[in-house]
């Protein structure tokens, strides 16, 4: 079949406008889907929940949570991760925007201080809110992330409740 310079141009185009409603799409999703780096850390995490030990202490304006593993790639999976997720909801992208407690969480992240620094074997973060409301959706969010280390896989699939709306 012969390819003509009509033919390549409105393919040129389709592809173009193809792209162009992807990435609205997306952007109207929250940004960008998940890079596949950032997927294989997550991943790698919930296969390798039962590696991990969390410890989780609920203040008056937030929390701490130290998330760590005796297992060397699983340690360098959480600091990979955290770094990852900050970037992303630095820049104003979300995370599971279908889950309604990460969606709060990615509205409201902008109210929150995030403190990130890494341990021998994982991470150590502080969160704190600057409003009442930003308090408790960061403390909701800690909870589910403590859910996702103790239960895998089984706690991925599930949408989380809100705290505020």
């Amino acid at each position: 079949m012969k390819t003509t310079s009509s033919t390549k141009t409105l393919f040129l185009i389709a592809v173009t406008i193809a792209t162009a409603c992807s990435t609205s799409c997306a952007q109207q999703r929250g940004g960008p889907g998940m890079p596949a780096e950032a997927r294989e850390q997550i991943h790698a995490l919930f296969v390798g929940h039962d590696k991990v030990h969390r410890e989780l202490n609920l203040t008056p304006d937030g929390y701490t949570a130290v998330t760590e593993s005796d297992d060397p790639k699983i340690a360098a999976a959480l600091k990979k991760h955290v770094k990852q997720m900050q970037a992303r909801l630095g820049e104003g992208l979300s995370v599971r925007r279908w889950d309604p407690a990460f969606a709060e969480y990615c509205d409201h992240y902008g109210e929150m201080d995030h403190q990130f620094t890494t341990t021998d074997k994982g991470v150590r973060m502080t969160v704190k809110g600057r409003t009442a409301n930003a308090v408790k959706i960061a403390q909701n969010h800690a909870k589910v992330v403590s859910a996702f280390a103790a239960h895998g896989w089984s706690e991925h699939d599930k949408k989380h409740d809100t705290v505020t709306r």
